[in-house]
């Protein structure tokens, strides 16, 4: 089962006795809904202009054939507006040691949704000497990259850049200054292990220790160290109470990542590991019944190098079932080599 499937099903578990609940309070407010309105005595609704100032718009736009003054030509008007953005972008490719990646091919789409068309135009331009490359393709709403080269793995984890105006943070080009993307330069995969193992476990306030190679807990040693601390009584999503997790790497340290990032890392840090990570699920803040984080892991006093996305689903009672998963590799020859898991 994978993370998300294991996330939603123990969200779907919790949730169904709120749904039902829901639903009853729904339909009662609704019938509430229409009593209240058939004592409302009927108004004369207040007149709406669609007019829109059409001096802008050049006479060769898709517009010009879309009728003033109506809802559709006001929606084509300002998707136009704010999608219609010219794509230009100036790039380059290196490696992990900073070397231009030359002569590879790059995938390219633009996303064109203007209130007219709604496609995707593709091609592909290829990196110079250098590993630079530039993309002057019309207008879109947003472009996607995609480099390939053999012998090199994608290692960016950002690669479409959204242009359009409906977002405050879109993306602007700059000639001066190109945007890098990472290729991984592959060196030679290792043997790793696959992890992938679901606890259920009896909640206890003492921490659990759990071995990667075996896929058992176990009384001392293993690879990670958790402790869940909760409150007495229900904790769900109808009744929300703080709780908190501790994480210990097991003679070594462990660093917060992203599923993201985490694809696309090939080697594991060298530094920059913490002992142990403290996470607390607040009420007040983004709080949930489910843990879900990424994490790089060194265990073992360097023999043990892992990434793995951990999950945790909080028990309801007191004396219910802990559930927690697992999901990643580990390289357990003392190595930092991750390249395995790079497509081939």
């Amino acid at each position: 089962m994978s993370a998300e499937a294991f996330i939603q099903t123990h969200v779907n578990i919790k949730s169904r006795r709120l749904i039902i609940w829901s639903v009853a309070i729904i339909v009662l407010l609704m019938a509430l809904a229409v009593w209240f309105g058939s004592k409302r005595p009927s108004a004369t609704p207040m007149a709406v202009s669609t007019q829109v100032n059409t001096a802008a718009i050049p006479a060769s736009s898709n517009l010009a054939a879309t009728p003033t003054g109506t809802s559709a030509y006001n929606q084509k008007r300002g998707l136009s507006a704010l999608n219609d953005v010219p794509i230009i972008f100036y790039g380059r490719l290196e490696d992990q040691l900073g070397s231009p990646v030359a002569n590879a091919q790059i995938a390219a789409s633009i996303r064109i949704y203007n209130g007219v068309q709604s496609t995707v135009k593709r091609f592909s331009v290829v990196s110079d000497a250098n590993g630079f490359f530039q993309v002057n393709e019309g207008k879109g709403e947003s472009l996607g990259l995609m480099p390939h080269k053999a012998g090199y793995a994608l290692a960016s984890t950002e690669t479409e850049f959204k242009y359009s105006f409906m977002y405050n943070d879109h993306f602007t080009p700059d000639k001066n200054n190109p945007t890098v993307i990472k290729m991984w330069k592959l060196e030679g995969a290792e043997p790793l292990l696959g992890i992938d193992k679901d606890y259920k476990l009896h909640y206890t306030e003492e921490p659990i220790n759990f071995d990667f190679i075996t896929g058992k807990t176990v009384l001392n040693g293993g690879d990670m160290k958790i402790k869940i601390s909760r409150p007495e009584g229900i904790v769900s999503q109808r009744n929300p109470q703080d709780w908190s997790i501790e994480i210990e790497a097991v003679e070594g340290g462990l660093i917060e990542t992203s599923v993201g990032a985490s694809r696309v890392a090939f080697i594991a840090p060298e530094n920059a590991y913490q002992p142990r990570d403290n996470l607390a699920m607040q009420t007040n803040n983004h709080w949930s019944d489910v843990f879900d984080q990424s994490f790089y892991i060194m265990s073992r006093k360097g023999q043990i190098y892992s990434k793995l996305r951990l999950t945790i689903a909080i028990n309801d009672t007191p004396d219910g079932f802990v559930y927690i998963k697992f999901t990643g590799v580990a390289n357990t020859n003392g190595s930092r080599n991750w390249e395995a898991t790079a497509p081939q």
